[in-house]
């Protein structure tokens, strides 16, 4: 036998025979873990409310059915919006801060398609309901309100004037950015659930506004801007001069539009952007002109920049002060302008400096703003600068019309306008239930302090366990970055700019399915546990345990020492720490 030097030190280890389950140490502790789940950036920014890191996780894991029915609960256009949404989503995608945004545009493109080219329909069991609504609008507000409406049972009737469904989505948006049989796919699903198109038909002059308010219960009416702004500068009389929807309208009817080859686009907007590459797809040299700068410009900057690769020209502080020319127009006498108290979050204000130059252009075309046209509204609806008034869930005054889209003071796009279809959806289904519809009537829904609303990440509990939800929005502080690799974003295929402008087609070429998946890894999943297992396997106190019910991991009280390393190893901000309130 060796024998031990005793002039060594030696280490004592005390161990015991039995159990330790019989010591409980949990009341040492005076904070406790608790998983929570939060609302992630990309979806406090989305005007839809979309589950984007639910719909992120499915298709990372290839369950894009799955996917697409998470995001047909608060968006059901996903196909439409996957191309013509700005996205401000990925602006606030906490991987910014990592390495780049994930392209959630692109893969939301991917998972709307993949719903069309499936046949995916929409699950419609809801109880029917006898109370009859009118939709009087076919855009994406309306046609939004009635999906939500019908879902949920009523029967829907929707008017419209023009011959068929979409609103601006049909005729304001050019096909190279959203084509007509991806826009028909879409509506197609709305027919199938049993929604009453009255197309072709004029509320106010087919059939009058005390009829509707007869034959219908709740009205919806979401007829949107129409009534063009003009210049009031002098020869704005001269022919040549074209109004932005009007010609858009008329180039979506296939028709072809009587265009000079110099052509000169006023305004800033995406309409203007629109007006100048359909010009340029005409074969037209074309110059927008804008009285501030180009960061100042409320048009999409990825839209600027394609219009720029395609040959638009930019003019930038110049305000028009002459339409030249005898009885067409010739040119433009315009004046320079300097920006007045012009920062980060004012625009300034233009201010003539008196320096005049002229530019040659045989077409003018006006993108400078819409304004509601209230002689095709009834007389009852109020209005505050120039938009229709409504409470916070689109009801106009006490009485059973609601309004939504452009008409109400929502920012001009696609995505807003849905928003507001969904709100006055849930507006009108509690009118017609006798419920209160305060502004805390939405608190159920509502994502955080915004006024953006979301079914799926309120009621739901798919993908992720929704547990301790609350109102707070998960930044990049709250992660921990270690887990997350680092790699580049997926880059979005786009046709040559050459190409691009000698066509209408879809300029931006669709992911496969291999992109789709490797984008949507690099999500974070910021604020939900996804059942990583880190708590479980850094726990000191072998305390955290599968949940019996299947809803990821709970804590034992009993033996958690709240020591808090469950919440640093936490990737994704799904667990805090809690003072014990005794």
């Amino acid at each position: 036998m060796k024998h031990i030097d005793q002039k060594v030190p030696t280490t004592l280890c005390a161990i015991s025979t039995t159990s330790s389950a019989v010591n409980k140490t949990g009341s040492w502790r005076f904070s406790r873990p608790v998983f929570i789940d939060s609302i992630p950036p990309c979806s406090y920014e989305c005007p839809a409310g979309e589950d984007v890191a639910g719909f992120m996780y499915l298709a990372a894991n290839g369950r894009f059915e799955e996917a697409w029915r998470l995001i047909i609960k608060d968006n059901p256009f996903p196909a439409i919006t996957g191309r013509v949404c700005f996205h401000g989503c990925e602006a606030k995608c906490n991987r910014a801060e990592h390495d780049e945004a994930v392209s959630i545009n692109s893969v939301e493109r991917y998972i709307g398609d993949y719903g069309l080219n499936h046949g995916l329909t929409v699950n419609n069991n809801s109880a029917k309901r006898g109370e009859k609504v009118a939709i009087v609008g076919a855009g994406p507000a309306g046609l939004t309100a009635s999906y939500y409406l019908r879902l949920w049972g009523y029967h829907v009737t929707i008017f419209d004037s023009s011959a068929l469904p979409g609103g601006l989505m049909r005729y304001g948006i050019p096909s190279y950015r959203l084509p007509k049989e991806i826009l028909d796919g879409e509506i197609s699903r709305l027919r199938q659930m049993g929604l009453n198109f009255k197309m072709g038909t004029t509320v106010g002059k087919d059939i009058s506004w005390n009829k509707i308010d007869r034959q219908f219960d709740a009205v919806f009416v979401a007829i949107g801007a129409h009534r063009e702004a003009t210049l009031k500068v002098k020869g704005i009389e001269k022919k040549g001069i074209l109004n932005a929807l009007r010609f858009l309208r008329e180039v979506n009817l296939g028709r072809q539009p009587v265009l000079g080859k110099r052509v000169a686009v006023i305004g800033g907007g995406n309409s203007a952007i629109d007006c100048a590459r359909v010009s340029r797809r005409f074969d037209a040299n074309v110059t927008i002109i804008y009285r501030r700068r180009e960061a100042k410009m409320p048009a999409n900057a990825e839209e600027i920049k394609m219009a720029r690769e395609e040959g638009v020209q930019f003019l930038f502080q110049a305000v028009p002060l002459e339409v030249c020319g005898n009885e067409t127009v010739a040119g433009l006498r315009l004046q320079k302008v300097a920006l007045k108290n012009a920062n980060s979050s004012d625009r300034g204000q233009p201010v003539p400096t008196g320096e005049t130059f002229y530019i040659d252009c045989d077409t003018l075309i006006l993108a400078i703003g819409e304004d509601v046209n209230k002689e095709d509204l009834p007389r009852h609806i109020t209005y505050k600068r120039n938009r229709v008034e409504t409470g916070h869930m689109g009801r106009i005054g006490d009485s059973k019309f609601f309004a939504g889209g452009d008409i109400i003071d929502t920012p001009r796009t696609v995505t807003h306008a849905i928003a507001s279809g969904k709100r006055g959806a849930v507006g009108i289904d509690r009118f017609l239930a006798g419920l209160p519809l305060g502004k805390s009537s939405l608190d159920p829904y509502r994502l955080g302090d915004s006024e953006n609303i979301s079914f799926s990440l309120t009621t739901s509990t798919v993908p992720f366990p929704k547990r301790n939800r609350t109102r707070e929005v998960v930044n990049y502080s709250n992660l921990n970055p270690f887990y997350f690799d680092r790699r580049p974003r997926m880059k979005t295929g786009i046709i040559p700019a050459e190409e691009r402008a000698r066509s209408f087609q879809d300029v931006v070429i669709s992911p496969i399915e291999e992109e789709v998946t490797t984008e949507a890894r690099r999500c974070f999943n910021c604020g939900s546990c996804t059942g990583c297992g880190n708590c479980y396997l850094f726990c000191p106190d072998l305390c955290v345990k599968n949940d019996p019910d299947g809803n990821g991991y709970t804590v034992d009280m009993d033996y958690c020492k709240g020591c808090g390393i469950c919440v640093q190893e936490c990737p994704r901000g799904a667990i805090k720490m809690e003072f014990v309130r005794e």
